[in-house]
């Protein structure tokens, strides 16, 4: 892999939040690839088309949003042979778990990410979605992210709160928690996975990547 952090993207033509608005905010910093669907409707997407293996080979991250899924089966299939591939190639998955249009349909879209999350590197729950998630599995919002890093083995899961500035990392070495000065969401995670390469992702890595002020 080159110096420069490459991550790959597959999002929908009119997406602009979760991993469509973090690629946007890593492209002045990172070599970022955005595989769109584009030219035809959801539904006749052929997710063949995409030659993942060229796509995600020598890239850092491959970056998904929950909701793309739940555009079409041809989205699903996409997104998880992305995944699968991503393993081959060593490129890592975050996955940004965003509030979709249809907000009955987050179970559906959380139930997918639970079945791929022995594949997922960095889980990172928007603030808008944390509370909505805590009651699915049962659980206090301030238990969430600990417990699916533990129940589910992902490496890292993150939060942000932009108002706030509020970030907290639940990693394999423990947790990390402080404030940030990125302005949105989007921001804080093109800004952490443009530098954790480089940081590395023991305690002090993860500290450094993160921003903590």
């Amino acid at each position: 892999m080159s110096g420069l952090v490459r991550i790959v993207g597959f999002v929908g033509p009119e997406e602009d939040s979760g991993a469509a608005a973090v690629l946007a905010a890593a492209s002045a910093s990172a070599e970022v690839d955005m595989i769109i669907e584009n030219g035809s409707p959801w539904p006749d997407f052929d997710h063949g088309s995409i030659d993942w293996r060229a796509r995600l080979s020598g890239a850092h991250w491959l970056a998904l949003s929950s909701s793309t899924i739940l555009e079409s089966d041809s989205a699903r299939s996409a997104q998880g042979a992305g995944m699968t591939f991503a393993e081959f190639e060593g490129a890592r998955v975050i996955m940004v778990v965003d509030m979709p249009a249809d907000e009955e349909r987050l179970a559906e879209a959380w139930g997918h990410v639970i079945e791929r999350i022995r594949q997922i590197h960095i889980l990172f729950l928007s603030t808008e979605v944390l509370p909505r998630i805590a009651a699915l599995e049962g659980m206090a919002p301030s238990d969430l992210q600990h417990q699916i890093r533990l129940r589910g083995m992902v490496p890292q899961v993150c939060t942000f709160d932009a108002d706030s500035k509020i970030l907290r990392v639940e990693h394999a070495l423990g947790s990390i928690s402080g404030r940030a000065s990125a302005e949105s969401e989007a921001e804080w995670i093109a800004r952490y996975i443009c530098k954790l390469p480089e940081s590395g992702t023991g305690t002090d890595g993860i500290e450094v990547a993160s921003g903590l002020v």
